[in-house]
Protein backbone atom coordinates (compact mmCIF):
# COMPACT_ATOMS: atom_id res chain seq x y z
CA UNK A 1 0.00 0.00 0.00
CA UNK A 2 1.23 3.42 -0.91
CA UNK A 3 0.87 6.77 0.81
CA UNK A 4 1.59 8.41 -2.56
CA UNK A 5 -1.39 10.33 -3.96
CA UNK A 6 -2.17 9.17 -7.48
CA UNK A 7 -4.98 7.83 -9.62
CA UNK A 8 -6.31 4.42 -8.64
CA UNK A 9 -8.52 2.37 -10.93
CA UNK A 10 -11.25 0.01 -9.73
CA UNK A 11 -12.95 -2.70 -11.78
CA UNK A 12 -16.13 -4.69 -11.31
CA UNK A 13 -16.38 -8.46 -11.41
CA UNK A 14 -18.57 -10.87 -13.33
CA UNK A 15 -22.17 -10.77 -12.21
CA UNK A 16 -21.84 -7.30 -10.69
CA UNK A 17 -23.97 -4.36 -11.84
CA UNK A 18 -21.16 -2.49 -13.61
CA UNK A 19 -19.19 -5.43 -15.06
CA UNK A 20 -16.99 -4.33 -17.96
CA UNK A 21 -16.47 -0.85 -16.53
CA UNK A 22 -13.98 0.90 -14.26
CA UNK A 23 -13.95 4.00 -12.09
CA UNK A 24 -10.98 5.98 -10.87
CA UNK A 25 -10.29 8.09 -7.81
CA UNK A 26 -7.35 10.31 -6.89
CA UNK A 27 -5.67 9.92 -3.52
CA UNK A 28 -3.65 7.42 -1.51
CA UNK A 29 -4.32 3.68 -1.71
CA UNK A 30 -6.43 3.79 1.47
CA UNK A 31 -8.25 7.05 0.65
CA UNK A 32 -9.36 5.83 -2.76
CA UNK A 33 -10.36 2.44 -1.41
CA UNK A 34 -12.58 4.18 1.17
CA UNK A 35 -14.14 6.34 -1.58
CA UNK A 36 -14.87 3.21 -3.57
CA UNK A 37 -16.54 1.49 -0.61
CA UNK A 38 -18.49 4.69 0.16
CA UNK A 39 -19.85 4.85 -3.39
CA UNK A 40 -20.17 1.17 -4.40
CA UNK A 41 -20.02 -0.79 -1.14
CA UNK A 42 -18.33 -4.18 -1.57
CA UNK A 43 -19.66 -4.51 -5.14
CA UNK A 44 -16.39 -4.25 -7.05
CA UNK A 45 -13.46 -6.52 -7.81
CA UNK A 46 -9.94 -5.06 -8.07
CA UNK A 47 -7.90 -1.93 -7.31
CA UNK A 48 -4.96 -0.92 -9.52
CA UNK A 49 -2.40 1.87 -9.26
CA UNK A 50 -2.05 4.08 -12.31
CA UNK A 51 1.19 2.31 -13.28
CA UNK A 52 -0.45 -1.12 -13.00
CA UNK A 53 -3.45 0.06 -15.01
CA UNK A 54 -1.31 1.59 -17.76
CA UNK A 55 0.75 -1.60 -17.99
CA UNK A 56 -2.45 -3.65 -18.39
CA UNK A 57 -3.80 -1.33 -21.11
CA UNK A 58 -0.49 -1.50 -22.99
CA UNK A 59 -0.43 -5.30 -22.85
CA UNK A 60 -4.03 -5.44 -24.09
CA UNK A 61 -3.25 -3.16 -27.03
CA UNK A 62 -0.32 -5.39 -27.97
CA UNK A 63 -2.51 -8.51 -27.81
CA UNK A 64 -5.36 -6.99 -29.81
CA UNK A 65 -8.63 -8.88 -29.88
CA UNK A 66 -7.42 -11.40 -27.29
CA UNK A 67 -7.75 -8.80 -24.54
CA UNK A 68 -10.60 -6.65 -23.24
CA UNK A 69 -10.13 -3.20 -21.69
CA UNK A 70 -12.96 -1.99 -19.48
CA UNK A 71 -14.86 1.22 -20.30
CA UNK A 72 -14.82 4.13 -17.87
CA UNK A 73 -18.11 4.29 -15.98
CA UNK A 74 -18.07 7.98 -15.12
Amino acid sequence: MSDERQWYYFTFGCGQKFVGHYVKFYGTFDETRKKMFDEYGPNWAFQYSEAEWNEWVQRCKERGAECWIETELR
